[in-house]
């Protein structure tokens, strides 16, 4: 019985590193589409986003309403890589694995 339990929390492991890296990259995906998607006007490379184009993330008043959409799945990435990686850590922490 020990070992089915061992064999399931292994894998319920990786399954949850596999998301996370899958997560890791629509993250970056997302926020390039996210950041392409500016408002005519708005000079990603300017005082907007003190020269950052990654900050039209922070900022939704800069994105047309399909950059606010990937913006929306890009936050949704990140939720889901922290958690597919924290809880994890947590439970290894937990039980003691952590050393």
């Amino acid at each position: 019985m020990k070992d089915i339990l061992v064999a399931t929390a292994l894998s319920a492991f990786v399954v949850a590193w596999c998301v996370a890296v899958i997560a890791w990259f629509s993250v970056i995906v997302f926020a390039v589409k996210a950041a392409r998607r500016a408002k005519p006007g708005v000079t990603l490379w300017g005082w907007e986003t003190l020269w950052n184009p990654a900050n039209a993330l922070l900022k939704p008043q800069l994105l047309t309403p399909e950059g606010l959409v990937y913006r929306r799945k890009c936050f949704i990435a990140i939720a889901v890589f922290v958690v597919c990686v924290g809880v994890p850590l947590l439970v290894a922490a937990i039980v003691g694995a952590l050393k």
